[in-house]
């Protein structure tokens, strides 16, 4: 799928501008900053890519007895912690001059929590948390309130203004855990609207940051830019909807 929408793109480039740049939309979707790239948000399927690599290794390890994994869990956890602390150190610069698709710690540390919400062990605790549905519903939106305060405190101390920067916070780690816990324990109330919008999830991905490239020039947009959250995903939503009910094109939607 991601050479399949790079190699059109270039094709498409060729044919208009007589200018094809192939190579250097790959390595634009690899790494962030490469001059005339359109694709630097897939830098995520190739961590995604490099995440299922690893995957194997992780089954193995957790076929040799859960507390291997849990350990796992819980050194990963440490160093994501580490990290964020040297963010208030004055080293920053340390993960920000590391491309996305390399910050394999983060990533590894919230496909370890996945997989420990989903696993037979965490049985107990899920029942827990769907027994107090309430409560957990209340504190998970309780402590996103406060993330959202730290986040814009924590971008004034650290000088770093992208989300990316909260990624190894305990209360992001926190927060996703309740969430997905949460999710895993409940039928939604809107399970139509649900299985509706999860097919178009990753086109949505896919399209999103050309559509907010074109929006974003209009001016109405530069006076309510939270406007544009809601409207840039109608917007995708619509097209590929109607992608997916094109044979050949709905392929490109779809991992």
């Amino acid at each position: 799928m991601v050479f399949s929408w790079l190699v059109l793109y270039s094709l498409a480039s060729l044919i208009v501008k007589h200018k094809f740049n192939f190579l250097n939309e790959i390595e634009g979707s690899m790494f962030t900053g490469v001059n005339d790239s359109h694709f630097y948000h897939f830098w995520f399927f190739w961590a995604l890519i490099i995440m299922l690599l690893i995957a194997p290794i992780l089954l193995w390890l957790l076929q040799q007895g859960f507390k291997y994994f849990l350990v796992l869990t819980i050194m990963m956890t440490i160093i994501c912690l580490i990290q964020d602390l040297s963010l208030h150190m004055g080293y920053t610069y340390l993960m920000r001059d590391t491309q996305q698709v390399f910050r394999l710690n983060t990533w590894l540390e919230y496909y370890l929590l996945g997989g420990l919400i989903g696993n037979s062990h965490f049985s107990h605790i899920k029942e827990f948390v769907k027994t107090h549905f309430l409560t957990f519903s209340i504190l998970d939106i309780f402590l996103y309130v406060i993330l959202i305060i730290y986040s814009l405190w924590n971008r004034q101390i650290i000088g770093w203004v992208y989300a990316e920067a909260n990624y190894n916070n305990i209360l992001v780690m926190l927060i996703s855990v309740i969430s997905m816990t949460l999710f895993a324990t409940s039928q939604p109330k809107v399970e139509n609207i649900t299985e509706y919008i999860i097919p178009a999830t990753m086109g949505i991905y896919i399209l999103q940051s050309f559509v907010i490239g074109y929006l974003g020039k209009i001016a109405f947009f530069h006076m309510y830019p939270a406007l544009l959250i809601p409207i840039v995903f109608i917007i995708c939503l619509f097209m590929v909807k109607v992608a997916l009910k094109i044979p050949v094109i709905n392929r490109l939607f779809k991992l």
